[in-house]
């Protein structure tokens, strides 16, 4: 049984995510992103009731690497503007790598949120 600071621990995680999910709604691509970080959130719910899924942990943790193998070229490409191009701004067709590069900042923190999930409940053992 998780200690309710673990469990309290877990359940922050679990909002985060699901506030990422809202964010996404105004996306010009809300439907996959909503879900991926729906389908993610329920990863740190499921730590939070004490109902950890090894293989849906395995199958969220894959497509969130994924995400980052897939956005890593366009981040990499920001980060050699990183002086002049701020993070913050409106979506430019010039500029992709400013919206892949909040991508894979999205999923980068989704990816903590995961291990952080997983190791509560190493914690737990």
């Amino acid at each position: 049984m998780l200690s309710i600071t673990l469990r309290s621990l877990a359940f922050i995680c679990f909002l985060a995510l699901i506030g990422f999910a809202w964010l996404q709604i105004n996306d010009p691509d809300p439907i996959p992103w909503t879900g991926y970080y729906v389908l993610c959130a329920l990863v740190p719910l499921l730590v939070t009731f004490n109902r950890f899924y090894h293989p849906f942990f395995w199958l969220t943790l894959i497509l969130t690497l994924l995400v980052i193998g897939i956005y890593t070229p366009g981040t990499l490409d920001y980060l050699r503007h990183v002086d002049t191009e701020p993070l913050m701004q409106s979506m430019n067709p010039q500029k992709p790598y400013i919206e892949e590069a909040r991508e894979f900042l999205g999923a980068a923190i989704t990816l903590g949120i995961l291990l952080l999930s997983r190791l509560i409940v190493f914690w737990k053992k």
